[in-house]
């Protein structure tokens, strides 16, 4: 087992290097993110598609981390132990309070392992903001069986603690990455065999009703809260897909939508 440290001040050089993971700039320069809350440091650690590189816990949570780590897929002897006070956790805590559990983990790299997702479909999230919308369309890609998740560049970033937090570990069952170029990335999968499908609050797109698939391979592609899909990528689409409104409301949430959609479209393939 690795040694443990102990740090009791927030002024600690090594928290306040912490701190700035909280900031874009520096997960981007570091490789790095900060993670917070038992359930989802539970998750990275079982989770092959997780690196933990540091846990820091208040001293009444090692027992708890203790017990995981002795688990037989948890490679304990690579991650850096620290003992934290409840003055560094409240310094760390990026919600109103905090439980006390703290990971810092790599960030995940776009170029990952696909071998066994190649027959399983991608969401791609085109400048969405709300980190709520974000986490909440990942965790249900997740649930949906969807390969993984693709954050354009210019979308929120994953790593931002209110996406991670909405997440809820599904950021550690399915890859999720972001892409500075999303429309080579999904011509990439085109030229693999991947239908791509666009999402339009317009009629003159088809009507979800009308969209019949029997193969998994296909990208389903959302777009911004307020101004849709990225004309650019509507054109780059085989189908652009709408769901039909039978109220007074002009529009779904987009993580809603996405909820619908993809349900919809994974039972026609799995029927």
């Amino acid at each position: 087992m690795t040694q443990m440290l102990t740090i009791d001040s927030p002024k600690n050089d090594r928290i306040k290097e912490i701190r700035k993971l909280q900031q874009k700039k520096y997960r981007e320069q570091t490789g790095t993110f900060l993670l917070e809350g038992w359930h989802s440091l539970k998750e990275a650690l079982h989770s092959d598609q997780a690196t933990v590189l540091t846990i820091l816990a208040i001293p009444a949570h090692w027992s708890t981390i203790n017990t995981e780590l002795a688990q037989s897929d948890v490679q304990s002897n690579v991650i850096e132990l620290v003992t934290i006070s409840q003055r560094v956790a409240e310094a760390l805590r990026t919600t109103t309070t905090t439980d006390g559990y703290f990971a810092v983990l790599r960030l995940p790299q776009l170029d990952g392992p696909e071998s066994d997702q190649l027959e399983r479909p991608w969401l791609v999230l085109d400048h969405v903001q709300d980190p709520g919308n974000a986490g909440t369309m990942v965790r249900t890609a997740d649930a949906a069986g969807f390969a993984g998740v693709v954050f354009s560049e210019g979308a929120i970033d994953p790593w931002n603690s209110k996406t991670i937090r909405s997440m809820q570990g599904s950021e550690f069952h399915l890859p999720v990455v972001t892409t500075a170029d999303v429309a080579q990335w999904l011509q990439t999968k085109k030229a693999q065999g991947y239908r791509l499908l666009g999402t339009l609050v317009d009629q003159s797109a088809t009507d979800i009703r009308q969209c019949h698939l029997d193969d998994p391979r296909y990208c389903l592609v959302m777009g911004n809260e307020a101004h849709g899909l990225t004309p650019s990528l509507a054109t780059q689409m085989d189908m652009n897909l709408y769901l039909p409104i039978f109220g007074q409301a002009e529009s779904l949430n987009v993580a809603i939508a996405a909820a619908v959609l993809m349900y919809q479209l994974q039972l026609q393939v799995k029927d």
